[in-house]
């Protein structure tokens, strides 16, 4: 949806509020916002009964004001549920390019609801209408002095470089009423979403110049292809998303007959699919403000990495950042010789040079402090300088003449850096005004609560690493053969044909032979060697070592034969009605480094996931593993790897030797693009147990199940 579009809903000129009224409601309240707000385009109130509202004329219908020769771009309706379809219908006969209902009672009550809703929707899309809503109490846009908002518009409301889409409207409310003092240039809330969605939203506002970070309140996305679509452009745009995406705890893991599916979610997925995309997940308002606190005043000073210099007044703060630091992605290096030298000339001699650095010294901050923080900023190393300072509210004035000289300092040396210069405050509970001031001034950003402006930081360097990586670019070609072999219905696949399907692309599997007598087994395993293995396969059979059907480590022929009358006399006690295909057969490998899980995991909202994990049969108890979201990188599939704890098994753990992690990383890229050709067959796979062969070796897939789905 192109922003010249939404132009007509988010800045109309002309804007008719239907059920404008002065009795209290949406209908009066509207109008009070937009004079509030000092609209510079026209406010045509509609109603019937009125000839005034505010002082301005008021039109019986939307036809009557055509009629007048004035035209509409936007329409705001403020009547209850069975009078918005005929509303609807009068605004586009009269050329109206935009609609907004704050009305409940659509699809979220039930099946009428949704009857209705979808007429909606319908009527919009014959009329090629946008539509706000229903459900939803419309948007603020104070960069633009719109108001078309069904909720009182907070006093101190000002515009600003960040903009907000929430699907929720009494969050929409939370965030316009919020305390921390931000600058939202549009916050706009969507209800539900009959024409206009959350993504066309973040894309509007990443094609508005004024608007540096979006925040957004989810409970479904229901474009996915939309929401990777902006998320390219705004990593373009070098625009942040941070989202709280709400809804994990509701999402029921499907039944799955794979292991793949036992380990992961959608709300893995999704996890999955904003990290790749650069979207920053947070959890909760407090860690959201400050996180946009930080990104809507750096906007492009971005750290270069991941080293931070830190400064306080205190060694409690000290031991208070360091711990709660430990778990982030956040890095305090030592300081460099020179920069020890420098310190050791401006500081006690009994003061400990260390970083974080307690720069108290002496107590005269007023003649050591700015020094301390510039050998911070000149250290080589330095890649985000972090002032650790509360400044509460209620500070006697004495203390506030103090830590003024701190947040002066914070703001002359940001002046003269590239670097970024934050201050946190370790309290949530304000902020003194007057060093308030001075750091909005300054434009350097103030940061409240420890852990929530520590996870802020940590946001902020997870962000600049991901700004720093190319668009990954990747041609996979259709493999016809691959696709030949495909059944035309819904099937699980076999472990031998699953085999023969995954080394279509170049997935190593083991030399083997489906037997179908004991004669034949005893031929293939003079043939192959020993030890063997032995495994019955039957399409009703999936969960072989359940049922038995699996034997190892076979030493001789006479093994060979009490082994196939084995697995065929436990196929049918497990269940008689399976219909045996053959005994496979292939040399047992021994001693791999480790055997890990790649598979797939098919999510109904966002599609296909790659799964690896190690631990083998024991993949489901251990739940060691990484999500990651088709098609995949070489860069990519090693950090998915060195993000698993198991991973210390495939660097020469305890006098073992390595794991063949580069033929580790083909596997899962290999994975990643037979999931991108066969989108819309593949349902699942598992590839369970991989084994890692030492350094050089390679893996071998040794078991395999492949779920297809219809052709359609």
């Amino acid at each position: 949806m192109k922003q010249s579009r939404l132009s007509s809903l988010f800045k109309p000129a002309f804007l008719a509020v239907v059920g404008a009224s002065e009795k209290p409601g949406p209908g009066l309240q509207v109008i009070e916002n937009l004079q509030a707000l000092k609209f510079e385009g026209e406010i045509i109130p509609v109603n019937p009964k009125y000839e005034k509202v505010l002082g301005l004329k008021c039109f019986p219908s939307l036809t009557a004001v055509k009629e007048a020769g004035l035209p509409v771009d936007m329409v705001a309706i403020l009547l209850g549920r069975n009078n918005v379809l005929p509303v609807v219908k009068e605004a586009a006969s009269t050329g109206a390019k935009a609609a907004w209902a704050f009305a409940a009672g659509f699809g979220e009550t039930g099946a009428e609801g949704k009857e209705l809703e979808n007429k909606l929707h319908n009527l919009c899309m014959d009329n090629n209408m946008l539509f706000l809503g229903p459900n939803c109490v419309g948007y603020l846009n104070p960069n633009d002095k719109i108001g078309a908002y069904s909720a009182p518009v907070p006093k101190e409301i000002k515009g600003g470089n960040i903009g907000m889409v929430t699907q929720s409207g009494y969050l929409g409310l939370a965030v316009a009423n919020n305390s921390r003092g931000l600058g939202f240039g549009l916050i706009c809330t969507t209800g539900n979403e009959v024409v206009v969605d959350a993504t066309d939203c973040i894309d509007y506002m990443l094609d508005d110049e004024r608007i540096d970070v979006i925040l957004a309140f989810i409970e479904q996305f229901r474009r996915p292809e939309k929401l990777i679509e902006v998320a390219w452009k705004a990593k373009e745009k070098g625009k942040p998303i941070v989202l709280i995406k709400v809804g994990k705890s509701a999402i029921a893991q499907r039944a799955t007959i794979t292991h793949t599916g036992a380990l992961a979610g959608s709300d893995d997925v999704q996890d999955a699919l904003f990290e790749k995309l650069g979207i920053i997940r947070v959890y909760d308002f407090d860690e959201m403000f400050e996180t946009a606190e930080l990104f809507s005043k750096l906007k492009s000073k971005m750290p270069k990495g991941k080293k931070v210099f830190a400064l306080t007044l205190s060694g409690g703060v000290i031991s208070l950042i360091g711990d709660l630091s430990d778990s982030l992605n956040i890095n305090f290096p030592p300081w460099s010789k020179e920069g020890k030298a420098k310190l050791r000339e401006i500081l006690p001699d009994f003061s400990t040079i260390a970083n974080p650095l307690d720069a108290w010294g002496s107590g005269r901050i007023e003649k050591t402090y700015l020094s301390c923080l510039q050998a911070a900023v000149d250290q080589p190393q330095a890649d985000i300088i972090l002032v650790v300072q509360d400044v509460p509210g209620g500070m006697s004035h004495r203390q506030v003449e103090q830590y003024k000289v701190v947040a002066k300092a914070a703001v002359e040396v940001a002046k003269k850096t590239e670097k970024p210069v934050l201050m946190l405050n370790n309290q949530s509970s304000g902020f003194n005004e007057e060093i308030r001031d001075i750091m909005e001034a300054g434009n350097v950003p103030l940061l409240q609560g420890t852990r929530e402006g520590l996870l802020a930081v940590n946001n902020l360097i997870k962000y600049a690493e991901f700004l720093r990586k190319p668009v990954p670019v990747f041609t996979i070609k259709r493999n016809d053969s691959a696709h030949k072999m495909l059944p035309e219905g819904d099937a699980v696949l076999t472990e031998f044909e699953s085999k023969k399907l995954v080394a279509q692309y170049g997935i190593p599997v083991t030399k083997e032979y489906l037997c179908r007598s004991k004669g034949e087994a005893l031929k293939k395993a003079e043939e192959f060697g020993y030890p063997l293995v032995m495994k019955l396969i039957s399409k009703e059979i999936q969960h072989k070592t359940e049922a038995g059907v699996v034997k190892l480590n076979i030493k001789n022929a006479m093994e060979v034969g009490e082994a196939y009358d084995e697995v065929i006399r436990n196929a049918a006690v497990y269940n008689p009605k399976a219909i045996v295909q053959g005994v496979l057969c292939y040399k047992m490998i021994e001693e791999p480094v480790a055997e890990a899980i790649v598979g797939v995991f098919l999510d109904p909202y966002f599609g296909p996931a790659v799964v690896f994990g190690l631990g083998g049969i024991m993949v489901e108890v251990i739940k060691d593993r990484a999500l990651l979201i088709p098609p995949i990188g070489r860069e990519e599939a090693r950090r998915a790897i060195d993000s698993t704890k198991g991973s210390k098994l495939l660097n020469g753990f305890r006098g073992k030797p390595k794991g063949d992690i580069e033929a580790l990383i083909d596997v899962i890229v290999k994975v990643g693009e037979m999931t991108v050709d066969l989108t819309g067959r593949i349902d699942a796979l598992d590839i369970n147990p991989l084994l890692i062969l030492p350094e050089g070796k390679g893996v071998i897939a040794v078991d395999a199940l492949v779920s297809i789905k219809r052709n359609s």
